[in-house]
């Protein structure tokens, strides 16, 4: 379908410069949400931003009407871009811009990819997976530690072993949020493959298991209601539950003290790396 010659798009590379001039020429600046550009701009930084067919619009009096931010963000990654650009849209049609579109979560980019079993639950764990991996999960809550769609892209293609914690993970759903254990049993398994399977023998069904088993104690927090409140806090006393488990340690009270005094620091995960030749 063709329109007016003038709104034809045009696939170009938009270089700072360009971007520059395109924005010295709209005369309806609006508020800028500075973060949303640092985002924008970290991506072409980083080389995760993917030419995907979005346009930025400009009107019939060279206003901006969709692609501020992204102008903006070039400039800021001081990087050109290849993108769609079409002009000659009538002001008036701002108001229909972006207002039925349904953001893609990393569970839409994972059907993409192929993944037809939990998706959810595999986009969940692979999120909390890159927060460990980069080390950032006491702050995973600041902007700069935002995962964004194509880091669970990254992480699906690097580790495709989370599918199967995800499998495994799944029959816990009614007891804990499944993608937070899927990540935590892959990391696991990935270190002492035994002792991740203990524990999720245990929190699925914790029969003839003593009432000090760390992983009892574990699955007692999971059914308690705080246990839904705090990934940080459930990530925590999986690690010192797992920690617990591998020194043959019993548990009288999981916990981790982030208040008072003396708050403890968050755990590190200390059950050595699996060796195929021990067995």
């Amino acid at each position: 379908m063709r329109g007016p010659p003038d709104t034809i798009p045009k696939i170009v590379t938009l270089t700072p410069e360009d971007a520059m001039h395109m924005l010295e020429s709209n005369a309806s600046n609006r508020p800028l949400n500075d973060q949303h550009v640092r985002r924008i701009a970290r991506q072409i930084v980083e080389g995760k931003w993917r030419f995907n067919g979005d346009t930025i619009k400009i009107s019939t009096g060279n206003d901006i009407l969709d692609g501020q931010h992204r102008l903006w963000a070039i400039i800021e990654a001081k990087t050109p871009i290849k993108t769609i650009v079409v002009r000659g849209i009538e002001p008036d049609a701002f108001a229909t811009i972006d207002t039925l579109r349904k953001p893609r979560s990393g569970a839409d980019v994972l059907s993409l990819l192929g993944a037809t079993h939990h998706r959810a639950t595999l986009s969940t764990a692979l999120q909390w997976l890159t927060r460990w991996q980069r080390k950032c999960l006491e702050e995973y809550r600041a902007p700069k530690n935002r995962i964004e769609n194509s880091d669970v892209e990254l992480a699906f293609r690097d580790n495709p072993g989370m599918a199967r914690a995800a499998e495994s993970a799944a029959k816990l759903r009614g007891l804990v949020n499944p993608g937070l254990i899927a990540f935590f049993y892959f990391v696991l398994t990935n270190r002492n493959p035994d002792l991740a399977e203990r524990m999720i023998a245990t929190l699925e069904n914790p029969a003839g298991v003593g009432i000090n088993d760390p992983f009892f104690r574990l699955r007692g927090y999971f059914a308690s209601d705080k246990a839904r409140k705090d990934p940080l806090t459930t990530i925590a006393l999986m690690v010192k539950a797992a920690n617990a488990a591998h020194k043959g340690t019993e548990v009288k009270v999981l916990n981790w003290r982030t208040q008072g005094s003396f708050p403890e620091p968050f755990p590190t995960l200390d059950v050595g790396h699996y060796n195929s030749t021990q067995r």
